[in-house]
């Protein structure tokens, strides 16, 4: 998948179709989790809520089946801008979710977070090709705070803003996968919940060292977080793969209980490490010249 890798100046050589395409695809289904997760954890979705998913749903849908292999002479900037304004449609519902619906309810609200910053991040990855003005450092870190949200064009500051972020989804995808049916992930063995629990502590842990070397950044020492990066998502998809193949990890009682959600929100959750990967391994080869 091509993908802009931290080293590409030109965002009309960086993001190609197939970019639009994965995050189209990306956002209806993450859609699909909200539509889906309200009435199982309590929640109520309030009817405009509910038609305005669905529309975006269709918008973004529409937007993945049109970028198919024999559309690749699609004007990239055309369908980046219509896939800006279903996402930022997306993104203020978002926000009224939040407060106007899920609140109080802690596994839906923090989904609705997750999904937005998801939102957040993709906005940023395509805002440069649309705009013209200069990005300036203090613009490019996705901070603690994540109000100032941007991966610009500066190497050092964009692979710094990739790592942050995807630590920071990292982190929260353990604590997605055992709260969507949480009556049958207490029952598992406590072995793989300490896995799972180990790895967000671990994602956590790379976005604290980030910022404690964030007032002396420089390649060498941004690299060996990287690298740190690279070996955790590594490890989080070998757990994954493990956990939903292993009758050890996932008894075939507690499986057989889950409902279809859980393994589609699965598989989403290990598409998006393997985005992952592809980008870190991107980055690597072209900053550090190896991709492992």
């Amino acid at each position: 998948m091509d993908m802009f890798d931290c080293g590409i100046y030109s965002f009309v050589n960086a993001i190609t179709i197939e970019t639009i395409r994965y995050w189209s695809k990306n956002s209806y289904q993450h859609i699909d989790v909200l539509l889906n997760s309200a009435t199982p954890n309590k929640g109520i979705l309030f009817d405009s809520f509910n038609n305005d998913l669905k529309r975006l749903y269709k918008t973004f849908q529409n937007i993945y089946n049109e970028l198919d292999d024999v559309k690749r002479d699609t004007n990239v900037y055309f369908m980046v801008k219509r896939f800006l304004i279903a996402n930022d449609h997306f993104i203020i519902l978002l926000q009224r979710l939040k407060f106007e619906g899920f609140n109080g309810f802690p596994i839906l609200y923090q989904v609705t977070y997750h999904i937005l910053y998801e939102q957040m991040y993709v906005k940023e990855i395509f805002r440069p090709l649309m705009c013209t003005g200069d990005v300036y450092p203090d613009n490019v870190i996705i901070n603690s705070n994540f109000r100032r949200m941007a991966l610009g064009t500066n190497p050092l500051q964009c692979i710094y803003g990739q790592i942050y972020f995807w630590s920071i989804i990292g982190a929260e995808h353990p604590s997605i996968i055992m709260n969507i049916s949480p009556n049958e992930m207490e029952q598992l063995p406590k072995k793989i919940i300490n896995e799972f629990n180990d790895i967000a502590n671990r994602f956590n842990k790379i976005n604290y060292k980030l910022s404690c070397i964030y007032s002396k950044l420089n390649m060498m020492n941004l690299g060996i977080i990287l690298k740190e990066f690279c070996n955790v998502n590594e490890e989080f998809l070998v757990l994954l793969d493990r956990f939903k193949d292993s009758v050890e990890n996932l008894p075939a009682n507690i499986k057989n209980n889950l409902p279809k959600l859980f393994f589609a929100i699965l598989e989403h959750i290990i598409k998006e490490h393997e985005y992952a990967k592809l980008l870190t391994e991107k980055i690597m080869e072209s900053q550090y010249g190896r991709n492992n």
